[in-house]
């Protein structure tokens, strides 16, 4: 297959089954294989705290207020304490919408309207008279953020979480949430793990199942930065002192709950930077999850960081201060500068006044007045001088709209760019702690790194490139089984399809039998023409989590493929009634009943599916009824639309899907030079077919090795040399002949 620029937006949905932190959203989930790992023994920090030490239960804030009324009064009023809740008209500060933002790569538009004392976002594309225009809305029902800054919003269905296009800027008003003017996901961004630990404190998560929490505390709350607190409460309860250590001696403090304040400075800043630390990419280690962390413990075991090109986002308030000049003279002292010298986590931001006597410290006014000589920097430089207003300016975040902060890099104004001082490094990503530069595992996950980092560039080379530095790697060993899993990874993006698979099912013949490593192997074998062993493997990842509506969906789509109509039908019924809002399903179930003649039916499924994804519409002018062995087709004709009520929007340039004769079908208006990208609906790329001279371009219906497609849905893009974005593309589906 040639080398094909691979667009941002087009990386296969694979990749959302693996830890990813995007520079622009919290887009990761969680890694680590679901095989039994032996956790490394606490070390000398951790074993001070048996809460951490020994396995111990989270039991809420609501247990600490009794004995701790004051710091939890005190800490309610701080920002951490209000970075999620349920939205409710008393806790409302957005105002309403002048008038709707229109995306303008995908042509919707958005608006907050109030309806029924709920606040609903609403999204529209204009319409004409041949063709109503689209509407979808969906009500907010979760806050994430204070609202000092921002607060961008989720909603649920069926108890799932999945963010909503605008969020609410304070010094703005409303606008896209990060991330969707570039690349629109629309209604479908599910509430990743990673940020929901940053956001609230220790949900109960559902096995491999993001965004859909059974208990979800609103807020960060004590055990985030105390560790969890049964112990410590069982404890007080008893009117029990904390035991003897292990010598019979009375312990000189509490040991049945991190006080971080008794933590080494290195583990001090690991408790703020486990969410005050933004790189381009993180991997969770092997065996953790996004909620593991606990302080006392070593960050560094829990997550790879990566930078790239040695940069790191402003909001990494913790590493900014790291790299200034004051952190470094003292880090050795008694007193550190530290975040919790200007920040005490129990009360809202200190004054002016009080986030200066930490550098008064040190430079007081009269050592100030004897090396400062200029006139202009006297005046500036008295006791009411406020330090931090110049030593650590408010800054615009490129990565946060509208976003303002104060940049803890410590520096002298006209000194220092704002910018930290280039890496030497030339290389894609940089490892953020030491054991990623020079542990035996680092090359291991530098190259992982690279697979997660290449899903963020726009050019298939980057994952050409990862996929070259993780494969010899894994054949010197140990082998890793997330390693595997990203490498094949990396082998569908590039389309290659059996070498995905080769390195999927090394992983799970090894054991990891997560249902993200299943569904990829699944996949893999059914864009491969293996619908049995797909069939086997999408059904292994629903036993271990039902609620995956994508895998039966996926399951639904094998078992058409593999002729199992009438159970298909079931697979994508059960799909759809777990998550609704699920259009691909939608569209297959349409096609699953066409397939048996349930003309009514279909149409009702086909326009849901167009009602979610207004897209899918072209698919309608664009069914054809397949009947083919597994290298050749006998017959193809054309379906006749069941939903007439729906008009397929024009394709760009006029490209499109015909039939071409009995057997074949035409690429209309194709450029010359280029490709016609056929791909699956879950992002897969399947084949590309060759333009030659442009215009009209037949194509039999097989497959690079030369298989007969599969009956389903695909999409079709042009790409040629010169292509500005977005490609001009269009949907069509291939119904199973009897």
């Amino acid at each position: 297959m040639p080398r094909l620029r691979l667009l941002s937006g087009r990386v296969p949905t694979l990749l959302a089954a693996f830890t990813l932190l995007g520079l622009v959203a919290c887009d990761e989930v969680p890694g680590g294989p679901a095989v039994a790992i032996v956790p490394p023994p606490p070390d000398s920090v951790e074993q001070r705290f048996r809460n951490v030490a020994t396995a111990t239960d989270y039991v809420g804030d609501s247990s600490c207020v009794g004995c701790h009324a004051a710091a939890a009064a005190s800490y309610a009023q701080h920002s951490m304490a209000q970075s999620f809740h349920r939205w409710t008209p008393d806790v409302r500060v957005e105002q309403a919408m002048a008038e709707a933002l229109r995306n303008a790569p995908s042509g919707y538009a958005y608006r907050v309207v109030d309806s029924g004392g709920s606040l609903w976002q609403v999204e529209t594309r204009p319409g004409d008279a041949a063709q109503p225009g689209h509407e979808l809305r969906r009500r907010i029902d979760y806050v994430m953020g204070s609202g000092r800054l921002a607060r961008t919003y989720f909603t649920e269905e069926n108890g799932r979480l999945f963010q909503l296009p605008l969020t609410w800027y304070a010094n703005h008003g409303w606008d896209f949430s990060p991330g969707y003017e570039v690349n629109n996901a629309r209604f479908s961004r599910v509430l990743p793990d990673r940020c929901i630990a940053c956001h609230s404190s220790y949900p109960t998560a559902a096995p491999h199942l993001e965004g859909k929490y059974p208990v979800l505390r609103p807020g960060i709350g004590c055990e985030r930065c105390h560790g969890p607190g049964a112990l410590h409460v069982a404890t007080r309860q008893r009117g029990a002192a904390d035991a003897p250590d292990r010598a019979g001696a009375a312990r000189a403090f509490d040991a049945t709950i991190v006080n971080p304040r008794r933590l080494p400075l290195d583990r001090r800043l690991d408790v703020c930077e486990q969410c005050h630390v933004h790189t381009a990419v993180a991997v969770l280690r092997p065996g953790r999850t996004a909620f593991d962390f606990m302080p006392a413990r070593q960050l560094a075991a829990q997550y790879a960081y990566y930078k790239n090109g040695g940069d790191i986002d402003l909001v990494s308030h913790a590493d900014r201060l790291r790299q200034s000049a004051c952190f470094r003279a003292s880090a050795t002292t008694s007193t550190p500068l530290e975040c919790a010298s200007c920040h005490n986590p129990h009360a809202p931001p200190p004054s002016s006044a009080t986030r200066n006597a930490s550098c008064l410290s040190c430079h007081n006014t009269t050592t100030l007045a004897t090396t400062i000589t200029r006139p202009e920097a006297k005046a500036q430089h008295t006791p009411r001088g406020d330090c931090v207003s110049c030593h650590m300016p408010v800054v615009k975040e490129r990565t946060v709209p509208h976003g303002t902060f104060t940049d803890h890099w410590i520096r002298v104004p006209g000194r220092d760019s704002g910018r930290a001082p280039a890496s030497a490094s030339r290389d894609v990503i940089e490892a953020y702690f030491e054991r990623d530069r020079t542990g035996p595992d680092a090359p291991l996950f530098k190259a992982m790194g690279k697979v997660v980092f290449a899903s963020l560039a726009t050019d298939g080379r980057a994952f050409d490139d990862a996929a070259a530095e993780l494969a010899p790697l894994l054949e010197r060993g140990p082998v890793s089984t997330d390693a595997l899993f990203l490498l094949g990874v990396a082998h569908e993006a590039r389309g290659r399809l059996a070498e995905a698979a080769t390195a999927l099912d090394a992983a799970v013949r090894r054991g990891d039998t997560r249902p993200d490593v299943l569904r990829a192997l699944a996949r893999a074998r059914q864009h491969l023409g293996d619908h049995g062993a797909a069939i086997e493997g999408f059904r292994q990842a629903l036993h271990a989590q039902p609620a995956l509506a994508p895998v039966r969906a996926e399951l639904g789509t094998a078992l058409m493929q593999n002729g199992q109509v009438p159970e298909a039908v079931q697979a994508f019924e059960a799909a759809v009634t777990e998550q609704p809002n699920l259009p691909v399903a939608w569209f297959q179930l349409g096609l699953a009943r066409l397939a048996l003649g349930q003309t009514a039916p279909a149409a009702s499924a086909l326009l849901d599916a167009v009602r979610l994804e207004p897209a899918f519409a072209s698919a309608l002018d664009a069914m054809f009824v397949v009947t083919a062995g597994r290298k050749k087709v006998e017959r193809l004709v054309s379906l006749a639309s069941p939903a007439l009520t729906v008009r397929a929007p024009r394709s760009p340039m006029g490209f499109g899907v015909q039939p071409d004769g009995r057997t074949r079908l035409r690429f209309t208006n194709a450029p010359p030079d280029g490709y016609v990208l056929v791909y699956a609906p879950d992002g897969a790329l399947l084949l590309a077919v060759p333009t030659g001279r442009g215009g009209a371009v037949t194509w039999d219906v097989r497959t690079g090795d030369g298989r007969v497609l599969d009956a389903g849905l695909y999409r079709a893009e042009l790409q040629w040399r010169g292509a500005g974005a977005p490609a001009p593309s269009t949907w069509f589906a291939l119904v199973p002949g009897t």
